[in-house]
């Protein structure tokens, strides 16, 4: 991670696979899509994508929900809990990334619709995983 970090400082964007995990389900598929990491702008913005590091040494990408004056309030597509990140560990920005062979820009229209409504949707996401979990144990026991 040093040589991104470098790359980012030196206001190059870096692309890798996305990182290991499914907590940003259904957008990002582990080992199969990749991201572009742009430097930071000054401020993140709600629906923003940044890739963080706790100071555990652990990095984590998640969506920006909520913009708060001491910290950014986080959370994966495809998780429930809410994180507090101070603006200090913060490492890059998505700019764009590769789905299939499909380039999308996080400034696309429909990226854009897609994570405005993933985020509205998350008071009924968690009911709904739960309705799915237990039809499909009901189905194929």
């Amino acid at each position: 991670m040093l040589v991104l970090r470098e790359r980012l400082n030196a206001g190059q964007k870096v692309r890798f696979l996305a990182f290991r995990g499914v907590s940003m389900r259904p957008m990002l598929r582990q080992g199969k899509d990749s991201v572009e990491l742009a430097p930071l702008p000054e401020r993140l913005k709600k629906y923003d994508l940044p890739v963080y590091q706790y100071p555990s040494g652990k990095y984590v990408m998640h969506r920006v929900i909520e913009v708060r004056e001491d910290c950014y309030v986080c959370m994966g597509d495809n998780t429930y809990a809410y994180e507090y990140i101070k603006p200090e560990w913060m490492v890059a920005v998505v700019s764009a990334f590769k789905r299939g062979n499909r380039e999308i820009s996080v400034d696309a229209p429909l990226y854009r619709l897609y994570s405005r409504i993933w985020v509205a949707l998350y008071p009924v996401r968690k009911p709904m995983k739960r309705i799915y979990s237990a039809i499909k144990r009901r189905l194929c026991p």
